[in-house]
């Protein structure tokens, strides 16, 4: 498990809460559409998988098939941290296979400033670059 420092994001209204819940609900959308594009003509039901729970955490997760995993994808994901999202993180989880009951391929952690990343993934980015 990559550990960061918990974010907790306190509303001093229901008004404050629902702006933050859509703004959380914009951000799934956006991975949902870069990681389905990341698919190509591939079934993007069969490869991707959005986590629509939403929390205070500043953060968001994705469960990939390690056949939808790239640097590209890393990057265009990245992207979407700016304005609003600029200090959230994105969570992915990648899988072996999410058609199958495989086992996990590994986590990552992404932020505007940083990427942490677990030893299998960073060399299956190594060698895809």
């Amino acid at each position: 498990m990559l550990k960061q420092p918990t974010v907790e994001v306190a509303f001093s209204s229901s008004e404050e809460e629902a702006i933050y819940e859509r703004a959380d609900a914009e951000l799934a959308s956006k991975i949902q559409e870069v990681a389905e594009a990341a698919c190509g003509s591939r079934n993007a039901e069969d490869l991707v998988h959005t986590n629509w729970d939403w929390y205070p955490t500043k953060s968001r997760s994705v469960e990939l098939d390690e056949q939808v995993f790239s640097p590209a994808l890393v990057q265009q994901l990245i992207q979407l941290l700016e304005g609003t999202y600029a200090d959230w993180r994105i969570y992915l989880n990648v899988y072996k296979s999410l058609t199958r009951n495989s086992q996990d391929f590994g986590v990552a952690c992404l932020s505007k400033s940083r990427i942490i990343i677990q030893q299998s993934l960073y060399e299956r980015l190594s060698a895809s670059a």
